[in-house]
């Protein structure tokens, strides 16, 4: 089976290219396209004081960065 992209000679049974790791779809079925939603917010915010998963309680927060926070249980 030839890959779309590069043209290269792949085994009939495959999924993706060997040489460029191009998905390769046989003519006969179609592979539905989605998307991931990404949230923008957090859903809940984390602060000292708030119950998280019903079981624990956050005592104070450790440390903040860009893509989170460490918390003290």
């Amino acid at each position: 089976m030839r890959c779309p992209k590069c043209h290269f000679g792949n085994p009939s049974d495959s999924s993706f290219c060997s040489k460029c790791g191009t998905r390769i779809v046989p003519f006969s079925r179609e592979i539905p396209i989605s998307q991931t939603e990404t949230l923008k917010t957090a859903i809940q915010e984390s602060s000292t004081g708030s119950i998280f998963a019903d079981l624990h309680q956050i005592i104070d927060e450790l440390g903040r960065a860009g893509m989170g926070s460490v918390h003290f249980f």
